[in-house]
């Protein structure tokens, strides 16, 4: 049960880093 936690963890904090990413991108692309 962990280990399935932490893999869930670690894939919301890839679409964290991710939707970061893209706000970062539109902000400096204006």
């Amino acid at each position: 049960a962990e280990e399935r936690a932490d893999i869930a963890e670690s894939q919301v904090n890839k679409l964290r880093v991710k939707s970061r990413e893209v706000h970062t991108k539109i902000i400096s692309e204006e």
